[in-house]
């Protein structure tokens, strides 16, 4: 079966008065004020991308600014010696690296873009850029990338996605790294309670089941109930479902599929016989350490966490499933985005700029920086290094990326007030259904009530312009 790649992310912007996501956003006067002094920057931009080459090819010397979105002192150790090669093999080019943490970084760049003085380049999670673009704030990249020699190495299901967010079809970032949902189980435990490894998510309940005991405080599963549950959540149910499509022909939400109330109530029916009580109000690091301690043998997260389980548990203490049996019989990923490299329009060496993000994006560099931190590089090469095919679930996500019969699908991430409506909205609900304040079906119903009023105004926004 030929790969199928679903957009699920809507392609185009909205009016800023939408805007209530997720670190920040821009406001209706930001967004018009476009118009004229836009459109003289995208042309300075342009303009400047050609001077830049001319006077690259004199050797002047520039210096480029880069943001790491998610810094800390190990991604800093990181960076540092890959700008160190690009330096060497670029002696024209100074980069300098600016650290930034994730919880700041979003509101970070919304100030920049507002003052003129975003970066040359940066980090951005492919989930920002429909905010990004609102404010015109990132250079299309499919010029500088028609001659880049190393464009059919990266993962096309990533290019894809990456244009669905952009109105015009352009890439405005290079997919560099993407991490995709697990579900991890303690080994020792699924041992010792008999459980085969599961195939679907029948599987997974019965293992929930079998492994937990009360009595030595081990539950069989944890479950993410606070901050950030309702997405996690929304990743487990299109897989489970094997439902590739956000919106049906109608634009109605698919949120409230039958599968998708069906997984919930189980979930509900769970809670607290085979998982802790405090999992209601859990973030993502109580359940981490749930998973940590041995308190939980499964847990439903991301391949972010594959390096912190090795240091804890050993590589031997634990395994993940990256894909399991829909409902529907297919095996689908649901993805979250890529994080990219962009270009931002603020920069005046828009051309050396993209040299050093494409140079992170090539194979050897992609390859280094993915290893270091466990994620999954979006580079063909890269995925074929010897160190992917020893890391156990980093290879099962790289060779379930490559296989075509998988199906990548990828969550709503464009839909303009989709984050503000997790964050603010959905999290609560989850907890009632949990508590058994409400049922499944008028959770998710209300959930795909909202999703859809969300698709009709980006509708109707589109048919504006």
């Amino acid at each position: 079966m030929r790969k199928r790649v679903t957009a699920l992310t809507m392609a185009g912007v909205m009016a800023a008065a939408l805007l209530t996501g997720c670190g920040g956003g821009n406001s209706e006067t930001a967004a018009a004020a476009g118009g004229a002094a836009d459109a003289g920057k995208a042309e300075s931009a342009q303009t400047t991308a050609a001077d830049t080459k001319e006077a690259a090819a004199d050797g002047e010397k520039v210096e480029i600014t880069y943001w790491d979105q998610n810094a800390d002192t190990k991604r800093t150790e990181i960076f540092n010696k890959l700008i160190a090669d690009f330096e060497a093999e670029n002696p024209n080019i100074t980069v300098k690296l600016v650290p930034v943490p994730a919880d700041q970084a979003k509101s970070k760049y919304d100030v920049a873009i507002q003052s003129h003085t975003a970066p040359d380049c940066g980090g951005v999670s492919q989930y920002w850029m429909s905010d990004f673009l609102i404010q015109d704030a990132l250079v299309p990249l499919d010029d500088y990338i028609a001659g880049w020699d190393q464009k059919d190495n990266t993962l096309s299901e990533f290019d894809e996605s990456i244009r669905s967010m952009a109105p015009d079809g352009k890439m405005y970032g290079l997919a560099h790294m993407v991490t995709v949902p697990v579900v991890w189980y303690n080994t020792e435990l699924m041992n010792h309670a008999g459980c085969e490894i599961p195939e679907d998510w029948d599987g997974v309940f019965d293992c929930v089941e079998k492994m937990t005991d009360k009595a030595n405080g081990v539950y069989g599963f944890s479950i993410r109930g606070g901050a950030g549950s309702s997405q996690q959540f929304e990743q487990m149910m299109y897989q489970y479902s094997g439902q590739l499509d956000m919106f049906d022909e109608n634009g109605n939400s698919t949120a409230n599929d039958p599968a998708h109330v069906e997984l919930l109530e189980k979930f509900a029916s769970i809670y607290n016989v085979y998982t802790p009580e405090s999992d209601i109000t859990n973030a993502v690091a109580e359940m981490n350490a749930a998973f940590d301690s041995g308190s939980a043998g499964m847990i439903f997260h991301n391949l972010g966490s594959y390096g912190q389980y090795v240091q804890t548990l050993g590589e031997d203490g634990f395994a993940g499933l990256v894909r399991l049996n829909a409902v529907n019989g297919t095996r689908t990923i649901v993805s979250n985005g890529a994080m990219c490299l962009s270009v931002f329009k603020d920069s005046k060496h828009p051309a050396e700029a993209f040299k050093f993000v494409s140079f992170l994006a090539q194979h050897e560099a992609c390859s280094y920086i993915s290893e270091q931190i466990g994620q999954i590089p979006c580079n063909k090469e890269a995925l074929e290094d010897d160190w992917v095919q020893k890391a156990g679930p980093i290879k099962e996500a790289a060779d379930a990326l490559l296989d075509p019969g998988t199906t990548v699908t990828t969550l709503p991430i464009n839909v303009i007030g989709y984050y503000d409506l997790h964050q603010n909205t959905l999290v609560e609900g989850f907890q009632n259904v949990l508590l058994g304040n409400m049922t499944a079906q008028e959770y998710l119903d209300s959930w795909a009530s909202e999703m859809t009023r969300l698709k009709a105004e980006y509708d109707q926004y589109l048919q504006s312009k």
